[in-house]
């Protein structure tokens, strides 16, 4: 049985959901009751509902797994400090395979989330338990809001390049959960750290040539500003996460966030799908 944590969120339904169709077991640790249909439908056989943050919960959740997967909300600020508490429970249970989903670079210290994500890899690489790293590059369906506005007539909306010279690698989320479904059912991958990223970097002109293509238009870019930003998160985000996503935009914004795909694709076994392939799947 597969622990899975943060599950109601489109990561672990998208997990949960390449798991079941492996035939493999999960249990959706959830928050909210609201919850339990969303995850039964992605596949789950069990559901917990309980607080990460609580120590009793962990442990009820932990019990009669024997794989965890550690999704923490967007932006927590006390990532680190569950992971910890997690991985402490996992090691007196004894036996527990423990997967982290992190993110790409997590050695950018520049970053909040990234800092804390980089100081739960170090906890759990020196926790003694069989474990597995997943380092996801940005996923694709960040990209549907601009996916919505193109069908709908209007323009590319983005917010990861105010500079020409910025370049974004990406992974389909579908991907993603197919090959992080492989690394939880499978200990071959136990003690590695796995970056998972699509094909390639897109800068600002190829996604405008890309959606143009798919929409039969000239579609243009709109940037969305951070005030606008800001008054979108605020219907289900604290100040702190939106002010650190922010922190994440501007630094993508400035360096560029590019990764390699090989691990993924030897993992899948074929090609990650395109930008292409993800817009033309999305806008039908």
């Amino acid at each position: 049985m597969i622990l899975i944590t943060g599950a109601s969120g489109q990561v672990g339904c998208a997990v949960i959901c390449a798991l079941s169709k492996a035939g493999i077991e999960t249990k959706a640790f959830i928050h909210r009751s609201s919850n339990i249909k969303k995850v039964k439908e992605a596949g789950a056989t069990e559901v917990f509902i309980g607080d990460m943050s609580e120590e009793k919960d962990l442990r009820e959740a932990l019990h009669g797994v024997d794989t965890v997967y550690y999704i923490c909300s967007a932006a927590n600020p006390k990532e680190d400090e569950i992971g910890g508490q997690m991985i402490q429970i996992a090691k007196e249970t004894g036996n527990i395979y423990f997967v982290y989903h992190s993110v790409l670079h997590s050695v950018l210290q520049d970053m909040p989330h990234h800092k804390r994500k980089l100081l739960t890899e170090q906890l759990v690489v020196d926790s003694g338990l069989d474990f597995a790293v997943i380092q996801p590059a940005v996923f694709m369906q960040m990209l549907m809001p601009a996916v919505k506005s193109v069908q709908s007539g209007g323009p590319m909306l983005q917010k990861f390049f105010t500079s020409d010279n910025t370049q974004m690698s990406l992974v389909d989320m579908e991907d993603f959960a197919e090959a992080a479904a492989a690394i939880l059912s499978s200990k071959d991958y136990a003690n590695g750290t796995f970056e998972l990223c699509g094909k390639g970097s897109y800068s600002l002109q190829d996604m405008e040539e890309v959606f143009s293509e798919v929409a039969g238009r000239e579609v243009k870019s709109a940037y969305i500003t951070d005030d606008a930003f800001i008054g979108q998160m605020k219907i289900y985000a604290s100040s702190y996460q939106a002010q650190t996503l922010l922190t994440m935009f501007r630094h993508y914004n400035e360096h560029s966030f590019c990764g390699n795909s090989i691990l993924l694709s030897q993992i899948l076994g074929r090609e990650p799908h395109t930008l292409h392939q993800f817009v033309s799947r999305n806008m039908q």
